[in-house]
């Protein structure tokens, strides 16, 4: 089964279409914010704490400055339509609760969209509008990633045992890391955000520590399962075909 999969995927890589290519829809693509009336973005420090939305199947989640959101959305004509949002209730230092309780405030109700090139204005029916600009595709090589959950298995994404740390990089083919005791390696192929992971091959030492061994082979067994992978706000995050989350990671010494 796995051998097919790595031949569906092959497959479909042969015939995907390179480049890419100004949308023509608010969907399917992550949209940073680099227009906030009367705010300064650049206050919000790094890359990875800009502001993201992303629309799909009537889904709408991103990050505000200082959390997640999440809610619903509807398109009529050029009229978006955005329901009451949901997110994590962090909160932040500095200027990040005020961008992000500004952003909040205007990114609600129905909005008038366009897309020109790579840029999405939303404009209320009163006030200035949100500019946003199309995010250049994330990019899952390159980067050292430090687990910071995995799906044990039993239906719960848990934390890594105190005193470990699970690694994982993504280069020509290649996933390698330590998974808390052993170092490990794997190969895997993407296609888009899909992607398969072949079994991963550990050294053999013996760690001492309460459940140690065990979180080994349940991150390992988490990571072959993967079909999915997304990057936002400097996040990984990795699903299985059910939906159901593989891991979480953020990039090493972040």
């Amino acid at each position: 089964m796995r051998g097919l999969k790595f031949l569906m995927l092959v497959f479909a890589l042969s015939v995907s279409a390179l480049g890419t290519a100004a949308p023509t829809t608010i969907e399917g693509v992550t949209w940073r914010l680099v227009s906030l009336p009367g705010h300064d973005l650049g206050a919000l420090g790094g890359p990875g704490r800009q502001i993201t939305t992303r629309f799909e199947a009537g889904r709408v989640h991103g990050f505000s400055g200082c959390n997640r959101f999440m809610g619903g959305f509807a398109v009529d004509r050029d009229q978006l339509v955005l329901s009451q949002l949901a997110g994590t209730m962090m909160a932040c230092p500095g200027a990040g609760m005020a961008i992000e309780s500004a952003f909040k405030g205007a990114f609600a109700g129905t909005l008038r969209y366009a897309i020109t090139d790579n840029r999405l204005t939303l404009t209320p029916a009163s006030g200035a509008p949100l500019v946003f600009e199309q995010e250049p595709p994330p990019v899952l090589e390159g980067v050292k990633w430090e687990v910071t959950g995995f799906n044990n298995g039993r239906q719960a994404v848990v934390s890594t045992v105190l005193g470990t740390s699970i690694t994982l990089a993504f280069k020509d083919g290649e996933v390698a890391g330590s998974s808390g005791c052993n170092s490990f390696r794997a190969t895997y192929q993407t296609d888009g955000k899909r992607i398969v992971v072949g079994p991963a091959m550990a050294t053999r030492k013996m760690c001492d520590g309460k459940g140690v061994m065990a979180q080994e082979r349940e991150f390992l067994a988490a990571l072959e399962s993967a079909t999915t992978w997304d990057i936002s706000a400097g996040m990984l995050d990795m699903h299985r075909a059910d939906g159901e989350r593989v891991l979480t990671a953020s990039e090493h010494g972040k």
